[in-house]
């Protein structure tokens, strides 16, 4: 009783755990189907577990995921933004859940065949040389005595740009930008220098020159690749003679 007593004073009520923290407290494998027909415990899916009667959701599960070193799984693009306050949604009540998570790395079974209530979209991305920690932040849940590690909103907007289709970014996604008069241009500019991709780096630097928010005049874009080459966006679209890329009119500075 001791054991099981320390077990859920370390354990985060709405936390999933897996078989290998529990093993990390002294709880291997039969030892936790003997908690779970005592009532202690409740299978989520193959090597994961709740507490009985605990109600547990998708950052509980992204909790669990973040508990291996280094880390390989986090909220990121739209659904960071929201979990900030940068979105027009939160991302907790039925809206697609943006999950991101290192280059080759798959969902494990659990995860992948539990029912969240929400929509997961999983994209593991290889859009950035290796960067410091400071590009994601501890996000704590409301009501939650755990924290998960998300994207800062500006790796996440990049991210955005990474996963959004050609035309949604100068529609939902430029509408975004309206709200992001509040970034780091110092962090931006690490982390479009360590971009890897062409096309988010010239759709990012075009809407937030749409935009105008100050931190724009604040970047040395002359430290940023964009590559060389026309790349058309929009079919029947405008170049912009800045960014070389062809888009909305609007959008365009055909100076």
């Amino acid at each position: 009783m001791m054991k099981l007593n320390r077990l859920l004073a370390d354990w985060p009520p709405g936390a999933v755990a897996t078989q290998a923290w529990l093993h990390q407290h002294g709880v291997g494998s039969s030892l936790a189907r003997k908690y779970q027909q005592s009532g202690w415990l409740e299978r989520v899916g193959h090597g994961a577990w709740q507490r009985c009667g605990d109600r547990v959701d998708w950052l509980g599960a992204v909790f669990a995921l973040q508990q291996e070193a280094p880390l390989r799984y986090w909220p990121g693009g739209q659904t960071a933004l929201d979990l900030l306050g940068y979105g027009h949604y939160l991302a907790l009540g039925g809206e697609a859940v943006s999950l991101c998570a290192a280059p080759g790395v798959t969902l494990p079974t659990w995860f992948a065949q539990h029912d969240w209530g929400t929509p997961i979209h999983f994209h593991p991305v290889n859009l950035f040389a290796e960067l410091e920690t400071s590009t994601w932040q501890g996000f704590k849940p409301a009501h939650r005595d755990f924290e998960v590690q998300i994207s800062c909103p500006e790796r996440a907007v990049l991210e955005l740009i990474h996963t959004s289709d050609d035309e949604s970014l100068f529609s939902s996604v430029a509408d975004l930008f309206t709200g992001l008069a509040t970034l780091s241009p110092k962090r931006l500019q690490k982390l479009l220098e360590a971009c890897r991709s062409v096309r988010v780096k010239r759709v990012f630097l075009l809407l937030a020159r749409h935009a105008g928010h100050t931190w724009y005049q604040r970047l040395d874009l002359a430290r940023v690749d964009i590559g060389s080459g026309k790349r058309q966006l929009i079919p029947g679209g405008r170049l912009d003679k800045q960014f070389l890329i062809t888009v909305p009119e609007s959008f365009a500075d055909a100076s």
